[in-house]
Formats: C-alpha cells, sequence, structure tokens
C-alpha cells in the first residue's frame, strides 16, 4: 500500500524506527543464537573444566551470559522508549527547537 510519497513512514513523532539503542539490543538478542548455532566453534571435548567436557561447560556458560544480555537487551529498549516518549510529548520536540528553549523566552 504506497502512501504517495517516497519518505519512509516514521510512527514515532519524526524519529526512526531502528536507533542506536535498538540495535545494541538486536545484538545482545541474536548473539546467543550465533554462538549455539556455531556448533563447530564448540564441538570438543578438551579443555574440562571441573571433569565437563568443554561441549557442555560452553553451552552451560551461555545460559548464564544470554540471561544477561537479555536483561541488558531489556534495560536498552526500556530506555529507548521512555527517550521516545519523552521526546514526542515535549514542546520542544514539536517546533523543532535543538536547544530547548522557546521563541519568546530571552
Amino acid at each position: 500500500m504506497s502512501t504517495g510519497t517516497d519518505q519512509p513512514i516514521t510512527p514515532t513523532g519524526g524519529r526512526p524506527v531502528l536507533s542506536p539503542l535498538r540495535v545494541v539490543a538486536a545484538v545482545c538478542i541474536i548473539a546467543p543464537f550465533v554462538a549455539m548455532l556455531w556448533i563447530p566453534s564448540y564441538n570438543k571435548t578438551n579443555p574440562k573444566l571441573l571433569g565437563f567436557p568443554f561441549f557442555y561447560w560452553y553451552q552451560l556458560l551461555w545460559v548464564v551470559i544470554t540471561a544477561l544480555l537479555m536483561v541488558v537487551a531489556f534495560q536498552v529498549v526500556k530506555r529507548d522508549n521512555a527517550a521516545r516518549q519523552a521526546g514526542a510529548s515535549s514542546p520542544e520536540a514539536a517546533s523543532g527547537d535543538a536547544d530547548g528553549t522557546t521563541g519568546g523566552e530571552a
């Protein structure tokens, strides 16, 4: 469905949907998948840790790493959403003043 313009639709009041914070969140979410799907990188028995072959403790380590990365991703998206809401509701964002002052003040 075309809107008749060549510009992309930005539903957040002029801010792009893909922000640097959202890229960080995406990397945090994708990293565990890449690490676990790249099986040749951990398909070995040595080095052993407390008697566990590398194959097992590497996967168990990624359980903890994944949990930490999900917390980081959640916090980053939460911060980005708060910044979007603050930017959309502030009068400076609507008027386009970058320095935060209004035209009538000295």
